[in-house]
């Protein structure tokens, strides 16, 4: 009997060890403070492969993420995206789009610039670069190697 009890104490003072860590671990959340963020756009004329969600990196560091794809009234591509408020990026940055490989995902290079001036918080980045048609240069790099071979006979 007394064991059966010191087994149900045990037991009880587990179980109340265990919620009072799962509250502590859920409260601390409320006392970390997320980094605020901030928005910028950028509109280039052809970005395939990208997609809401994509990174956003800054020297190959992931600091953001792509936020929205639409058309513009000229058929380029805005893509909104955000960043930390504490990565304030001057006027004449610049962003390309880029890829992790020859098939790998697709993301935005933020390329800083020197001016003084400070993209606004929703200001658009005005030096952009479009993703690169890796099929288009493959199919280039292939005729190149066929007309070599037939000339070399």
């Amino acid at each position: 009997m007394k064991a059966e009890r010191t087994e149900l104490i045990a037991g009880a003072v587990s179980f109340l060890a265990a919620v009072i860590v799962f509250c502590l671990i859920g409260t601390s959340s409320l006392f970390h403070k997320k980094a605020d963020t901030y928005i910028l756009s950028a509109r280039f004329n052809q970005t395939d492969g990208l997609t809401v969600g994509n990174e956003v990196r800054l020297a190959g560091i992931k600091i953001g993420q792509v936020l929205s794809l639409r058309l513009d009234d000229y058929y380029g591509v805005v893509v909104t995206f955000s960043l930390p408020d504490y990565i304030r990026l001057p006027e004449d940055s610049g962003a390309a789009v880029q890829s992790e490989s020859l098939i790998g995902k697709k993301y935005i290079e933020l390329l800083p610039g020197g001016d003084e001036e400070m993209l606004p918080v929703g200001g658009t980045i005005e030096f952009t670069q479009d993703s690169p048609d890796l099929m288009a240069l493959l199919d280039k790099v292939l005729s190149m190697a066929k007309t070599n071979r037939k000339s070399a006979k």
